[in-house]
């Protein structure tokens, strides 16, 4: 039997400890300004990202209490496979905690604050099941 290559996409969010806003500041003036510790946010996540052959990060954005991002997964599937949809696929669960771990371990130098919160326990994740609806969340994510 064939192995059908698929790629599936997955609206990621990952919400700083409390949902404290650490990763930059709002200004009417300005709009929203990374300071160093989103900084380190954005590099990890393009730096984790490319440990993962399968996985690849689309459009993403930090705000001052959380990272969204759109992450595409190419997986090999058999034709009698009934889809996991329901379920959180392992190389997305994967890449955020090796992405969280590594992210929360710069910050908190930077911060001089080693072993301390960085980040809500879990993240959410949304299927996004065609490209209609794809491109409605590339949308979301594009800088103002």
């Amino acid at each position: 039997m064939p192995i059908i290559t698929e790629t599936t996409f997955y609206l990621v969010k990952l919400y700083t400890y409390n949902h404290e806003d650490i990763f930059g500041t709002l200004s009417e003036e300005q709009g929203f300004e990374l300071n160093g510790v989103g900084q380190i946010a954005a590099d990890e996540w393009q730096r984790s990202a490319q440990s993962y052959t399968s996985l690849n990060l689309d459009k993403w954005l930090i705000f001052p209490n959380r990272l969204e991002g759109i992450v595409s997964l190419r997986e090999s599937v058999s034709p009698n496979h009934y889809g996991s949809y329901g379920n959180k696929p392992r190389l997305l669960s994967s890449f955020i905690a090796s992405y969280k771990a590594v992210a929360a371990k710069r910050i908190n130098l930077l911060r001089n604050t080693p072993g301390n919160p960085l980040w809500q326990r879990g993240y959410q994740e949304r299927f996004i099941p065609d490209p209609t609806i794809l491109k409605r969340v590339q949308q979301t994510l594009e800088q103002p």
